[in-house]
């Protein structure tokens, strides 16, 4: 590849987590499609290429894809027969054929081969048609779109898989009672967008812990700090400094001496960079226990790439409003009250609180930029992305380097 653009500028892809029954990540659909030309991704040299550069977005820079993170990526015959999953690690990669693929007897083969290697197979989008019923034999898991099945069809479905050993993964679950259902009736895995829409919970009221950190973030975002004050502030909070100096003192910065305190960190870091390290640190902290990590992380990943996506366009719109509008888009489900309320605490200018609260305006365009790229909704990005006049490209490389940054910071010990 050396001397050609990285395979990633040609493309869009995706990730959408699947989560544990307590909300711990249990691994990443990986979504992907050639954009412009093609409908779908091509088998080809290339694809398989791209797969791997697509799996590793679940992994730190330079680091292997973590062992407790599986990678789930549908596969359609042809690229099966031609042994295109064997451009991915086998004890991490789960193999998704869709029900209807035909279970021809070379299929079969090859599925007992990969079983054999180490691969799990997923059936999708189960519905218990007869070539599903053959094919489950040969299955360790069983995906079911909740969306689109009546629970009647759902326990018919859930009655067949319990004769087998194999797992039940829900997707497209939506809603807290599309969960709870799906808890009751034996699923042990979540995809969908339930852990993003909150839970109403009566009388609940922000902390005084949580007020502290959001004016902090205040404080943050003054456009003339005093870093004495600051200073004093951040090591008020034992979490926060214990965070930012771990993080700081890591190979991620690599700086020749060791940084033992706040003031220190503020001079030698840089103002411009650490303030976003802390807007993601301070988030982090705020996430309420029993909450899914993935939803910091994810509103951190939205946070970078809309700045990038600002930073290489030529609109007038501010790559820091961009920044925190990612970062906050998901404060709704992680504290379960209204956004608007929450929205009071924030120090947002008022086009970009509008957005937040589901208000149309040229920032809520650019949070569907990011829902369609987290969904893979392909045929909905690039009509955005035409509307918008951004170029794909340098959409879809700001989407992989944000997903990177936010991945080492996540992985860094001590960060999250």
């Amino acid at each position: 590849m050396s001397g050609r653009e990285p395979l990633y500028d040609k493309i869009f892809f995706a990730r959408q987590p699947i989560l544990k029954a307590d909300q711990s990540l249990w691994g990443y659909e990986l979504l992907f499609r050639n954009s412009h030309e093609a409908t779908s991704a091509d088998i080809s040299d290339s694809y398989k290429a791209t797969l791997m550069v697509a799996a590793d977005l679940c992994a730190a820079p330079g680091e292997n894809i973590p062992d407790n993170v599986k990678i789930v990526v549908n596969f359609s015959h042809k690229a099966i027969m031609d042994k295109v999953p064997y451009s991915l690690p086998a004890r991490k990669t789960v193999v998704q054929i869709p029900e209807t693929t035909p279970p021809t007897p070379n299929l079969i083969k090859a599925l007992k081969e990969l079983s054999k290697d180490g691969f799990c197979i997923a059936i999708d989008d189960f519905e218990a048609r007869p070539q599903g019923e053959f094919l489950i034999a040969y299955a360790d898991a069983i995906i079911v779109d909740f969306l689109s099945s009546s629970e009647a069809k759902l326990e018919k479905i859930c009655q067949m898989c319990g004769q087998y050993e194999t797992e039940l993964i829900a997707k497209r679950v939506e809603t807290t009672e599309q969960y709870q259902l799906a808890r009751k009736l034996g699923f042990s895995l979540f995809q969908g967008f339930y852990f993003k829409r909150p839970e109403n919970v009566n009388g609940r009221k922000l902390r005084s812990g949580e007020i502290v950190k959001l004016k902090l973030l205040k404080l943050i975002e003054d456009p003339s700090p005093d870093f004495q004050v600051m200073a004093e502030a951040l090591q008020n909070d034992v979490s926060i400094s214990f965070r930012l100096l771990t993080l700081l003192n890591s190979p991620t910065f690599g700086f020749s001496q060791k940084i033992t305190s706040i003031k220190q960190a503020l001079v030698l870091a840089g103002w411009k960079m650490l303030k976003n390290w802390l807007r993601v640190i301070l988030l982090t902290d705020l996430n309420p226990e029993g909450k899914s990590r993935e939803l910091p992380q994810l509103a951190t990943q939205r946070a970078k790439f809309l700045q990038l996506v600002a930073e290489r366009s030529d609109k007038d719109i501010a790559p820091d409003s961009m920044f925190l509008l990612g970062l906050f888009s998901l404060l709704e489900a992680m504290f379960d009250l209204p956004m608007k309320e929450l929205t009071g605490y924030l120090p947002l200018e008022a086009e970009v609180k509008a957005a937040l609260c589901d208000e149309e305006n040229v920032y809520s365009r650019y949070l569907e930029l990011t829902t369609f790229f987290e969904s893979g909704e392909w045929d909905n990005l690039e009509i955005l992305l035409g509307e918008l006049q951004l170029d794909p490209i340098q959409v879809s490389k700001s989407y992989y380097e944000a997903t990177r940054w936010a991945n080492s910071f996540f992985q860094i010990p001590g960060t999250a």
